[in-house]
């Protein structure tokens, strides 16, 4: 694991700052298709026929150069479905800005009384459907079900809905993506730190960017192979994979959702973290300056990316297997 860690931490310390939105193009690749591999057979054919019928199938799942062999083409196929959504944000008809995040607090520290902290966001609403814009992951999710596991649905719709069920899944295990830290003083308004956006870094970015990239930036193929082995091959990486979906509960997304957040605090909201933003709390400074993150620090955040892509992938398989029964 030694060799792994390091290898997080290199890539962090090397790959250029992006403007990224949820987990990076090679993470999202990775979690598609470790659960793409844990269906059958069957399984895997009725999902490459549902995906086949999207709209956009010809301008957007057209395969880069120099693939091996078809098998490598269906395979990127399958992990552009779970990045999609991300490629659709260019697209007004298909963009759905709302849809890749939770609404609401993962963590508030002070009187929330002089914050503007939203409530999460309620049950899907009964007149929602795949052009509605201001929905959130949970609810997200519940429509994309929904219309994938209806056989009357529209081709167009169900293969949307599949991509969107990819992203949803991995989104909801991004901790960055299931709440937004609020603290007095620092992160006031309704947004607060927009999902650690507003954490400045010196590895990246900022704080959001760093852990969507902690999977991988983009699309490789050598890479992703490297990075699906050495996840799927780590036996406590695996338990945990399955324990996610034999669990009481792990198929719920609101239980994805929390168990994100509570990663959020232990991991992302890390005290070298809270350290520095107090500094702009206590009137020290005007606001927050780059954190220049820790070795530990990376180490942990590669390690706790790694469980949590196992585990999206095992209940992504488990979501996208029920949904096309």
């Amino acid at each position: 694991m030694k060799k792994l860690t390091s290898l997080f931490l290199v890539l962090i310390l090397i790959l250029p700052p992006q403007a990224v939105f949820a987990w990076s193009e090679g993470g999202h690749h990775i979690i598609a298709l470790m659960a793409f591999d844990l269906l059958s057979k069957d399984e895997q054919s009725k999902l490459v026929a549902v995906l086949e019928k999207h709209p956009r199938y010809i301008e957007d799942f057209s395969p880069p150069e120099k693939l091996p062999n078809d098998t490598e083409v269906l395979r990127w196929r399958v992990g552009r479905a779970g990045y999609w959504p991300d490629v659709a944000r260019k697209q007004p008809v298909y963009n759905r800005s709302t849809w890749h995040y939770e609404l609401g607090p993962a963590l508030i520290l002070g009187d929330a009384s002089m914050m503007k902290v939203p409530e999460r966001p309620g049950i899907l609403p009964t007149n929602a459907n795949l052009e509605t814009q201001e929905l959130h992951i949970a609810q997200a999710l519940e429509l994309c079900k929904r219309t994938l596991s209806d056989k009357n649905s529209l081709g167009g719709d169900r293969a949307i809905a599949l991509c969107w069920i990819a992203h949803l899944v991995s989104d909801a295990h991004q901790p960055c993506h299931a709440g937004s830290l609020y603290m007095e003083k620092v992160f006031l308004e309704e947004d607060g730190d927009r999902g650690a956006n507003r954490i400045l870094t010196k590895q990246r970015r900022n704080m959001h960017a760093l852990w969507d990239q902690l999977l991988g930036d983009e699309f490789t193929l050598n890479g992703t192979r490297k990075r699906i082995v050495e996840i799927t091959g780590d036996a406590d990486l695996v338990a945990k994979g399955r324990f996610a979906i034999s669990t009481s509960g792990g198929l719920d997304p609101q239980n994805w959702l929390a168990e994100s957040r509570a990663a959020a605090i232990e991991n992302v909201y890390r005290p070298e973290v809270l350290d520095s933003l107090n500094l702009v709390a206590r009137g020290m400074t005007e606001k927050p300056v780059p954190i220049e993150l820790s070795e530990s620090y990376l180490k942990n955040a590669g390690r706790v990316a790694q469980q949590r892509a196992i585990e999206a992938a095992y209940r992504l398989a488990e979501t996208w297997r029920l949904s096309l029964r």
